[in-house]
């Protein structure tokens, strides 16, 4: 005989793909979380980026390099890391995320994060410098007197040690704005904390209805056997019960015949 294999009920199929689709947002939450907590938006207090694996990311809060080759406002862009060496080895036409040392944003304290293209590069007795500009800019960055190698430069001066890191020239648009938002109380708790607090409840929920099933499935599985049971028991009391009937009952043993009286005297006469 052929044997036809069921195919899987709908309502399966649908709790797969709903679990699918939860477990899936859990490790976008995760991934999201962590590239939040590592991206850079507008400050350095330690002349450093946070980094994964020596790739930082960058949220983009101004115009100043949109362009066709740059970026914009809201963009995240991915920078890399650099050693000592590397960073006095940049040249004219990278664009590099520095410690500017000004407070660019006016909200009152320095060390603002900028990212710029390189227009000049000097070296004096050897200590490197850039002068840095947005592609968006008309003039570099800022106006100063050069001190460092005596001559008259415009835009102020990027040491190397400034340097935090270079654009690799991938970017994602709209991505910046949005952990920007996602920096914030409300938005890390709307986006985040909350369909997490809903996912987990909705696995309890699950949890716990998986053990009332397991528990209401045991208790008629006990009920059952306890009905066979007694089926059993009455099955076996009847037949003991019904025994002794069966069995045939013996016959006595046949006594012998008396001979008549009257023929005996008879046979005396």
């Amino acid at each position: 005989m052929e044997t036809t294999k069921k195919s899987p009920s709908v309502k399966k199929i649908l709790s797969i793909v709903g679990n699918t689709v939860l477990w899936l947002f859990v490790v976008f939450a995760i991934l999201i979380t962590v590239i939040v907590f590592a991206s850079n938006t507008s400050k350095t207090d330690d002349n450093a980026l946070s980094t994964i694996g020596g790739l930082a990311f960058v949220t983009i809060s101004s115009d100043s390099m949109e362009g066709k080759d740059g970026f914009k406002k809201g963009y995240l862009i991915f920078v890399n890391t650099l050693t000592d060496v590397e960073k006095k080895e940049l040249e004219v036409g990278d664009v590099i995320t520095f410690n500017s040392m000004r407070d660019l944003n006016g909200d009152g304290s320095g060390n603002d994060i900028n990212t710029h293209r390189i227009v000049e590069k000097h070296e004096d007795k050897g200590s490197v410098f850039y002068v840095t500009k947005g592609d968006h800019n008309p003039a570099p960055d800022g106006v100063y007197s050069d001190t460092v190698s005596g001559r008259a430069s415009s835009g102020y001066v990027v040491t190397d040690a400034m340097v935090l890191g270079k654009w690799n020239g991938n970017k994602m648009g709209g991505v910046g704005s949005f952990l920007a938002f996602l920096k914030t109380r409300v938005g890390f708790f709307v986006v985040i904390i909350l369909p997490l607090i809903a996912f987990f409840l909705y696995e309890l929920i699950r949890f716990i209805m998986v053990i009332v099933s397991l528990k209401g499935k045991k208790t008629e599985d006990e009920i059952r056997q306890r009905v066979m049971e007694e089926i059993l028991r009455a099955q076996q009391s009847g037949q003991a019960s019904a025994a002794p009937a069966d069995v045939p009952a013996e016959t006595p043993a046949e006594a012998p015949a008396e001979e008549p009286k009257a023929a005996e005297e008879k046979t005396e006469e």
